[in-house]
Protein backbone atom coordinates (compact mmCIF):
# COMPACT_ATOMS: atom_id res chain seq x y z
CA UNK A 1 0.00 0.00 0.00
CA UNK A 2 0.86 3.61 -0.59
CA UNK A 3 -0.24 6.08 1.88
CA UNK A 4 -0.21 10.17 1.14
CA UNK A 5 -0.35 12.82 3.27
CA UNK A 6 -1.49 16.34 2.50
CA UNK A 7 -1.35 18.86 4.29
CA UNK A 8 -4.13 22.08 3.00
CA UNK A 9 -3.04 25.51 4.91
CA UNK A 10 -6.08 27.85 3.75
CA UNK A 11 -6.26 31.48 4.10
CA UNK A 12 -9.65 31.35 6.00
CA UNK A 13 -12.48 29.28 7.49
CA UNK A 14 -14.52 30.07 3.84
CA UNK A 15 -11.97 28.60 1.92
CA UNK A 16 -11.55 25.47 4.25
CA UNK A 17 -14.97 24.50 3.50
CA UNK A 18 -14.94 24.87 -0.27
CA UNK A 19 -11.28 23.38 -0.33
CA UNK A 20 -12.50 20.06 1.85
CA UNK A 21 -15.63 19.76 -0.26
CA UNK A 22 -13.24 20.29 -3.89
CA UNK A 23 -10.66 17.60 -1.88
CA UNK A 24 -13.91 14.99 -1.74
CA UNK A 25 -15.01 15.39 -5.15
CA UNK A 26 -11.21 14.54 -6.27
CA UNK A 27 -11.29 11.80 -4.19
CA UNK A 28 -14.41 10.34 -5.49
CA UNK A 29 -12.64 10.68 -8.91
CA UNK A 30 -9.49 9.00 -7.51
CA UNK A 31 -11.18 6.04 -6.21
CA UNK A 32 -11.65 5.42 -10.00
CA UNK A 33 -8.32 4.67 -10.30
CA UNK A 34 -6.74 2.93 -7.20
CA UNK A 35 -7.46 5.37 -4.20
CA UNK A 36 -8.83 2.92 -1.89
CA UNK A 37 -9.66 5.18 0.91
CA UNK A 38 -9.09 9.02 2.09
CA UNK A 39 -9.14 10.07 5.88
CA UNK A 40 -9.52 14.10 5.92
CA UNK A 41 -8.49 15.94 9.63
CA UNK A 42 -9.28 19.07 10.69
CA UNK A 43 -5.93 20.52 12.65
CA UNK A 44 -7.22 23.72 12.79
CA UNK A 45 -9.91 26.22 11.80
CA UNK A 46 -8.36 26.67 8.87
CA UNK A 47 -5.97 24.06 8.19
CA UNK A 48 -6.44 20.06 7.53
CA UNK A 49 -4.94 17.34 6.46
CA UNK A 50 -5.85 14.56 4.18
CA UNK A 51 -4.72 11.09 4.38
CA UNK A 52 -4.58 9.29 0.81
CA UNK A 53 -4.52 5.13 0.40
CA UNK A 54 -3.61 4.13 -2.68
CA UNK A 55 -3.32 0.31 -3.77
CA UNK A 56 0.26 0.73 -4.73
CA UNK A 57 2.43 3.71 -5.79
CA UNK A 58 1.98 3.13 -10.12
CA UNK A 59 -1.72 3.59 -8.94
CA UNK A 60 -0.63 7.01 -6.98
CA UNK A 61 1.05 8.14 -10.08
CA UNK A 62 -2.53 7.17 -12.30
CA UNK A 63 -4.20 9.27 -9.69
CA UNK A 64 -1.52 11.88 -9.51
CA UNK A 65 -2.83 13.96 -12.81
CA UNK A 66 -6.12 14.91 -10.98
CA UNK A 67 -4.56 16.45 -8.46
CA UNK A 68 -2.08 18.41 -9.94
CA UNK A 69 -5.02 20.45 -11.52
CA UNK A 70 -7.08 20.50 -8.37
CA UNK A 71 -3.45 21.44 -6.60
CA UNK A 72 -3.39 24.63 -8.87
CA UNK A 73 -6.76 25.69 -7.97
CA UNK A 74 -5.80 25.33 -4.57
CA UNK A 75 -3.20 27.79 -4.71
CA UNK A 76 -5.07 30.41 -6.54
CA UNK A 77 -7.06 30.24 -3.53
CA UNK A 78 -4.55 30.98 -1.53
CA UNK A 79 -4.40 27.72 0.20
CA UNK A 80 -0.27 26.66 0.85
CA UNK A 81 -0.47 22.82 -0.38
CA UNK A 82 2.12 20.36 0.85
CA UNK A 83 2.47 16.23 0.84
CA UNK A 84 4.93 13.36 1.70
CA UNK A 85 4.33 9.97 1.08
CA UNK A 86 5.98 6.35 0.81
CA UNK A 87 5.17 3.00 1.15
CA UNK A 88 3.01 2.00 4.48
CA UNK A 89 1.96 -0.84 6.56
CA UNK A 90 -1.36 -0.75 7.73
CA UNK A 91 -2.52 -2.79 11.01
CA UNK A 92 -6.92 -2.94 11.18
CA UNK A 93 -8.79 -4.44 13.66
CA UNK A 94 -10.59 -7.54 11.94
CA UNK A 95 -14.20 -6.36 12.20
CA UNK A 96 -13.30 -2.86 11.31
CA UNK A 97 -16.58 -2.00 9.71
CA UNK A 98 -18.44 -2.75 12.96
CA UNK A 99 -16.55 -0.53 14.96
CA UNK A 100 -17.10 2.88 12.17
Amino acid sequence: MYLRIITIKCPNQTAKKALKLLNKQVANEQMKVGLVKQTTVDISDTNFLAVKYWISKSHFEKGRKNWIKVSQEFNEMGAIVSGVGGEADINMLDDFKNHV
